[in-house]
């Protein structure tokens, strides 16, 4: 009997594994291959991300994971060419102002609304006990312009979302914490740099995001199970059970890894409460749109990380990243290599768009960015993600405590997995070594002692 079944091997899953694998388990996946989104191709010498194309440097877990990996000496730090970036607003890139100079002098804000952000310390904090969106609390602290041309951006780039349907407690904890300990934003700012906070920085691997997935596989070799989707889930007398088409698997301790429907229903038969809290994560289509283009392809060249689009800007696509610019070495001498992103819960419909419709909406969204089209690309690949992104909507934070308590009401049962507390590469490494550490202790405490 193996002593610990996850169930789920994309990033959350094979971290967890890595960080448990001096023991005896198994990993099963649905699908025929591990490593979830997180892939990459490798075609004529291009990096292609099919989705995350790095992480940030700013968790201690990615680091001891990444040494674990042999792979700590191998990482890239995103290119000081990627330090601009831009936001597209009133039919043209804007750079986003990053520094308070920048934030006086910017064309984005008008000067009302700046004058409006300046009144953020004199206002009161928010009511205790409400689980506000980020468009409220942002309103609410520093005014309407600053979510449109700001925070909207920033919210459709990182989860595809429009900042009035999500939480800021379970999307933006930290955002929360802030006014809650120093009541301004501006103020807490002020004092996280006096005590010297450092800013993250982008970095990936030379083969891609998609070479740590490949590491962690190559590393737990055969403990993974392809082709192998869970269908039920039942506690035994020693343990847990894990029914699955290729037959039964026996566990002390069971980690689920897999997305919350397959979660929901493998605890519908186990509690209908925590299912229902896993089937009420909704998740957006994201089509990725990754293009390979000849050097002088457009009137302009590319500079910087990227370009978001500011809210009621009618351009069709959610933003489009520079990928050479921050990855040089991803891509052949004279070219560059673009990635946009279509869809999300702002416009889902476009996410399934037929192929070349999809594709003329980003060549067309290019062109509003960079100028005139003088050539055509060299490699075009679209990479669709029907469940692209959880959505922490409001209510989340409820969600994820009725969780949280089932494990502790289920001895040997653990959740993981980016639909929970963080959808960045980094934050599922980070929750794959607490649930690992949660899961040693478990094991730990039930394990039978020799007679003295």
């Amino acid at each position: 009997m193996a002593r610990v079944i996850i169930v789920g091997a994309g990033i959350s899953g094979l971290a967890t594994a890595a960080f448990l694998e001096d023991i005896n388990g198994v990993i099963l996946e649905a699908s025929e291959r591990a490593g979830g989104n997180v892939r990459t191709d490798v075609v004529d010498g291009r990096i292609l991300d099919r989705a995350a194309n790095g992480w940030l440097d700013t968790e201690p877990a990615m680091d001891r994971l990444l040494d674990r990996l042999g792979l700590a000496d191998a990482v890239t730090p995103a290119s000081d060419r990627a330090a601009t970036r831009w936001i597209y607003a009133d039919g043209a890139m804007q750079a986003a102002p990053l520094t308070p100079t920048a934030m006086v002098s910017t064309r984005l804000l008008p000067w009302y609304a700046k004058l409006r952000m300046l009144l953020e310390p004199l206002i009161p904090r928010g009511q205790k006990g409400v689980d506000e969106t980020i468009e409220a609390f942002v309103t609410r602290r520093l005014g309407r312009w600053f979510v449109d041309r700001m925070v909207g951006p920033m919210v459709a780039g990182i989860y595809a979302a429009d900042p009035g349907q999500l939480s800021l407690e379970a999307a933006f904890p930290k955002m929360a914490a802030m006014e809650e300990e120093y009541r301004s934003l501006f103020v807490a700012m002020a004092s996280k740099r006096k005590g010297g906070a450092p800013p993250g920085h982008l970095e990936t691997l030379p083969g891609g995001a998609g070479q740590l997935t490949d590491a962690l596989i190559a590393r737990l070799g055969s403990r993974v199970h392809c082709s192998t989707p869970a269908e039920g889930l039942t506690r035994i007398k020693d343990g847990w059970r894990v029914h699955t088409p290729n037959g039964d698997f026996d566990g002390d301790a069971v980690v689920l890894a897999a997305p919350a429907p397959v979660c929901a229903r493998l605890m519908r038969g186990l509690d209908s409460a925590v299912a229902d809290a896993f089937d009420a994560i909704p998740y957006s289509p994201v089509t990725v749109v990754v293009t390979a283009w000849p050097a002088g392809a457009f009137d302009r060249s590319p500079d910087g990380f990227g370009v978001l689009v500011a809210r009621g800007e009618d351009v069709g696509v959610l933003g489009t990243l520079f990928t050479s610019e921050a990855y040089p070495g991803q891509c052949p001498e004279g070219e560059f290599i673009t990635r946009t992103m279509v869809g999300g819960s702002i416009d889902p419909a476009s996410a399934a768009l037929p192929h070349q419709a999809l594709i003329d909406r980003v060549f067309s969204a290019h062109e509003r960015f960079l100028g005139s089209r003088r050539a055509d690309p060299t490699l075009v690949r679209a990479y669709h993600h029907p469940q692209g992104i959880p959505q922490y909507t409001v209510g989340h934070p409820a969600r994820v405590s009725v969780i949280a308590n089932a494990q502790d009401r289920y001895g040997g049962l653990f959740f993981a997995g980016n639909h929970l507390s963080g959808i960045g590469v980094k934050d599922c490494v980070a929750t794959g070594e607490r649930i690992a550490a949660d899961v040693r202790g478990w094991l730990e405490i039930t394990s039978p002692t020799e007679a003295l």
